[in-house]
């Protein structure tokens, strides 16, 4: 019975595959997929300030950013994704992934101080992990 049991679980978990990749390859970079979002509702978003910009639209600003510039994680959970502004503007991956250089360096000026620049890279990194790719 016990193996009949670990083969019909074997079975579901085969046919779950849950296909996140094609989602994500489909959807794009700014893609969130349900693990990460629930990821960061339950873990991380405890670090930040939330503010409803609209219905489905929730921004998140980390609570040690208080100067330097404004960068805002903001996720549309109705059609999950995710994108994160930096003085207003919307960043694509590559100025993520230089910005994430930047602040890693210490090269950024807009986050010039240390708590500002660990606060900035945590975002960052939040982004990053709340997208998939982390």
């Amino acid at each position: 019975m016990r193996i009949l049991s670990l083969c019909c679980f074997c079975l579901l978990l085969a046919a779950c595959d849950g296909a996140t990749r094609d989602r994500r390859a489909a959807r794009g970079d700014a893609y969130v997929s349900a693990p990460d979002h629930l990821y960061f509702q339950n873990i991380r978003s405890r670090d930040y300030q939330s503010a409803t910009l609209d219905e489905g639209i929730e921004s998140y600003r980390h609570d040690a950013l208080e100067g330097g510039g404004d960068l805002l994680l903001v996720e549309h959970w109705l059609e999950d994704r995710a994108e994160l502004r930096l003085d207003g503007q919307v960043l694509t991956r590559t100025e993520v992934l230089e910005l994430q250089r930047g602040l890693q360096t210490g090269k950024e000026e807009r986050f010039a101080e240390d708590e500002a620049r660990a606060a900035a890279l945590e975002v960052v990194q939040d982004y990053l992990r709340l997208t998939g790719s982390w």
